[in-house]
């Protein structure tokens, strides 16, 4: 009822004012966001500790490799539900299956500390994979759809924040149940249950968006991919989206077991990784921020193309031109900035690409269909890992694909000052 009832409350197109229907969408889905960040980053913090319980004594010298299956698992699930959220999204309503997703991933982060095989852990990564991707773009759709023109770009940079957010607190809290306390990765996986407790409490205050709301049964949201400008934004922004997460899944993903792995002990590694995830979430969450102003300043276009030349700088740098643990560690500042910073392109550009009635759809055939590829790169990543001793090899061959993301940009229109399209 109280979604319906809220509907009455958004601000208008043309409004200048942040009215409290607009902060609480912000304030719920960036909650919801950083649950997104703490689910995703938890794997990527604990993969060491939680593969060395859970593989066979025989496979541990493949360690790279394993977490390299466990990422493509986890991707295969994201873009699977992007996919199928997008979908739902468009017909059902961004709120109904922004909490279906909400409830999905916690549920299996949940899971994931009583698993006893690496197997089992893989399936439920699947399945939180699946949750992240269908909440993903109704909520940007949603928070698009509410905040008024002249705040959205920022509004959008602070939403992607948020999963940065969740990152810094995976990071903080390795450091404290890992290093200090010495305590199971198992731990780490058992909040996953908080989003849950979350839903229950404001599940009631969660609105719709009016914008849908006017527009759902006009057309059908597949049958708009026949148009052809649909297509060709459609395939420029999957390249650009190639290069942000292939280059990020293939090599920036590995980062906290890439500093672990320069550490001398169990709890020295534990707190590398916990700073390392730490700093580079904190730049991230910085980057974030800025591209939402800086893409209010100089264009959508330009800024993208700026943060993707920097991350094509600093991949190498970090990984192959840096000696000590220390280093990459407060490197990670600079990494997160650009390579984390970019994300907030698919909450600032992919949303004033597409009409309403298929926003939904297009944002998350975008951001997880990306992935498809991405699992490729992450096993190729793993195995070249495994077989070249490091993963300094490898970031300087994959690099290189943030080039991509640059070229595609210029094919995308420039909609600064255009307003989100009906």
């Amino acid at each position: 009822m109280y979604a319906n009832q809220s509907i009455r409350e958004p601000s208008a197109p043309g409004s200048t004012s942040l009215t409290r229907h607009a902060w609480v969408v912000i304030a719920i889905v960036t909650t919801f966001w950083i649950a997104d960040g703490y689910d995703t980053f938890v794997l990527l913090v604990t993969a060491r500790p939680a593969l060395a319980d859970l593989l066979p004594h025989e496979a541990s010298p493949f360690f790279a490799r394993y977490l390299g299956y466990l990422v493509t698992i986890t991707l295969a699930g994201w873009a699977t539900g992007g996919v199928l959220g997008g979908v739902l999204g468009d017909r059902l309503g961004r709120r109904k299956v922004m909490l279906l997703g909400v409830v999905l991933y916690s549920l299996a982060t949940t899971a994931s500390a009583l698993t006893s095989t690496w197997q089992w852990l893989a399936l439920a990564r699947f399945l939180t994979g699946i949750g992240i991707g269908a909440e993903w773009g109704v909520g940007t759709s949603l928070l698009q759809e509410t905040w008024p023109e002249k705040w959205r770009t920022r509004g959008a940079g602070l939403l992607q924040a948020g999963f940065s957010v969740g990152g810094l607190l995976v990071s903080g809290l390795w450091i404290l149940v890992g290093s200090s306390f010495g305590l199971s990765w198992r731990w780490m996986y058992l909040f996953g249950i908080v989003p849950l407790l979350i839903i229950f409490a404001v599940y009631r205050h969660i609105p719709e968006s009016a914008r849908w709301t006017q527009t759902r049964n006009e057309v059908s949201p597949l049958a708009l991919f026949a148009q052809p400008y649909v297509r060709r934004r459609l395939l420029a922004a999957l390249a650009v989206s190639v290069a942000i997460t292939g280059g990020w899944w293939a090599v920036t993903s590995f980062l906290p077991t890439f500093v672990a792995s320069l550490a001398h002990d169990p709890r020295e590694a534990a707190s590398l990784a916990g700073w390392a995830g730490a700093l580079y979430n904190l730049g991230e969450i910085v980057g974030c921020i800025a591209m939402g102003f800086l893409a209010e300043a100089w264009g959508r276009r330009p800024t993208t193309i700026v943060y993707l030349l920097g991350s094509l700088l600093i991949v190498p740098f970090v990984f192959a031109g840096l000696g000590s643990a220390k280093a990459v560690t407060v490197a990670q500042l600079v990494s997160g900035f650009f390579t984390g910073g970019l994300y907030s392109w698919y909450a600032i550009h992919t949303p004033e690409l597409f009409p309403t009635r298929i926003r939904a759809t297009a944002i998350s055939v975008i951001f997880s269909g990306a992935r498809y590829l991405a699992m490729a790169g992450a096993i190729a990543a793993g195995t070249l890992a495994a077989a070249l001793g490091g993963m300094g090899k490898v970031a300087l061959w994959f690099a290189p694909i943030y080039l991509l993301g640059a070229v595609a940009v210029l094919f995308l229109p420039e909609t600064r000052g255009k307003g989100l399209p009906d």
